[in-house]
C-alpha cells in the first residue's frame, strides 16, 4: 500500500522507527537521483545518521529555509566543514548544509526489483562512474564558457 504523508508526521515516524532499533523504507519521488532511483518504483532505505557523513555518501535531509526534504548525494566538504549536496542528475551543487540538517543515511535501495546495498561492488562502480560523469560535465561547461562569445554563468 502506498501512502503519502506530512513532511512533519514522516520525520517523526522516521525517529520513532530509529529509537525502536528499525530501519525505515519509502519510495522517494522526484527525479534528482536518476538513474539510480526511479521516484516512481524504486525503494528506499536508512539507517539512523551517522556522527558525520562520508564522502558519497547518500543522505535524507531538510533544507533549513523551505523545510523541503530532499535525498542527494554528499560530494564534499566546505572550508567551514559543512555539506556540499548534488543528486545523481543535477550539475549545480547545494552547500551548507550542516549535521544538525541530515535526518537519515541510506543503506540499500531497490531499483527495478533488485536490491543494492551501499557495500555493494557494483554500487561503488555505479558511484565513480556518476562522479567522473560529473567532473567532466563541470569541466567541458567552464571550457564552453569561455570561449569567445559565450558569456560565463
Amino acid at each position: 500500500m502506498s501512502e503519502f504523508i506530512a513532511p512533519g508526521d514522516f520525520i517523526a515516524l522516521m525517529q520513532e522507527s530509529f529509537a525502536r532499533g528499525q530501519k525505515v523504507t519509502f519510495t522517494p519521488t522526484g527525479s534528482s537521483m536518476l538513474p539510480m532511483l526511479d521516484g516512481k518504483t524504486d525503494m528506499v532505505t536508512f539507517s539512523p545518521k551517522p556522527d558525520h557523513l562520508k564522502k558519497y555518501d547518500v543522505a535524507f535531509y531538510a533544507r533549513r529555509k523551505t523545510n523541503q526534504l530532499v535525498l542527494h548525494r554528499m560530494i564534499g566538504y566546505t572550508k567551514s566543514g559543512d555539506y556540499i549536496f548534488c543528486g545523481d542528475n543535477q550539475y549545480y551543487y547545494e552547500y551548507g548544509i550542516e549535521d544538525a540538517d541530515v535526518l537519515a543515511l541510506m543503506t540499500s535501495f531497490t531499483h527495478k526489483d533488485k536490491e543494492y546495498r551501499v557495500t555493494d561492488i557494483s554500487y561503488r562502480f555505479y558511484i565513480r562512474r556518476m562522479m567522473l560523469k560529473k567532473h567532466l560535465h563541470r569541466f567541458a561547461s567552464k571550457i564552453y564558457h569561455r570561449l569567445p562569445g559565450r558569456s560565463a554563468k
